[in-house]
């Protein structure tokens, strides 16, 4: 008998109040170990950014002003991965504080001590602070989806060279081998299951994929000269990503 699947569509189906655990708290008292003044330069300069804004980038801007490796680290998961989850639930951070003090009453902060009455005090002051619909956030979301609605994103290409024995007609003796290709490519369907196509290439077939996938490669350079002469910026996306 095949396993159980279940497909979802659309959001999940859970507030930000399942989504709470003993990480995200940790991550949130990161704001409680900088100084107030601190995070308001960071979420200026965040609010300011005129580009896209993805993990990398916020993680640089904190940087700049939290020299403390783990409290940068955290503090960049809060703004980055607790802000996306905000967006993606069409929630604010006063559910999140909400969500948190709810939290804080609950069994596993009763058993572990996590997280204090006082510090939570803390919490309704700073999060709000740091914690925001950042322009460039909303600028990377959006150069997200839309690249994700342009086609079935690619996940594995593999072209694989093989040989075809020709027998004869008692299949005792190789009489000829042929030299054959197939291009497999994988692609995640709208569902988020993969898609298999496999197709057999000639040796002429082959080399024009290699001049085409060479003119592909000058011709992305030429455009991303284009856009900088321009100003454009390019968002930082996995199909966006530059080869060796």
């Amino acid at each position: 008998m095949g396993d159980t699947v279940l497909y979802m569509r659309g959001p999940f189906p859970f507030g930000m109040d399942r989504g709470v655990s003993a990480d995200l708290v940790a991550d949130a008292k990161a704001t409680l170990e900088v100084d107030r003044d601190l995070l308001k330069a960071i979420a200026t300069e965040l609010e300011s950014f005129p580009g896209y804004l993805d993990k990398h980038s916020v993680r640089d801007i904190i940087g700049q002003y939290v020299l403390n490796e783990e409290q940068c680290e955290r503090l960049s998961r809060l703004v980055f991965g607790v802000g996306e989850l905000l967006r993606f639930l069409n929630q604010n951070v006063e559910d999140l504080l909400s969500n948190i003090s709810d939290w804080q009453q609950g069994e596993e902060n009763r058993e572990q001590n996590l997280l204090s009455l006082q510090e939570l005090d803390e919490l309704q002051d700073r999060l709000p602070l740091i914690i925001r619909h950042y322009p460039g956030l909303r600028r990377q979301v959006k150069a997200k989806n839309l690249s994700e609605a342009t086609g079935n994103r690619l996940e594995d290409l593999a072209i694989i060279c093989d040989l075809r024995p020709v027998f004869d007609e008692e299949r005792r003796k190789v009489e000829g081998v042929i030299p054959f290709t197939t291009l497999k490519v994988v692609c995640k369907g709208v569902d988020g299951l993969p898609v298999s196509l496999e197709a057999i290439l000639s040796e002429m077939e082959v080399h024009d994929l290699a001049k085409k996938a060479t003119a592909a490669v000058e011709k992305l350079e030429c455009l991303r000269d284009l856009l900088a002469t321009q100003g454009l910026p390019i968002p930082p996306l996995d199909v966006t990503k530059r080869g060796e």
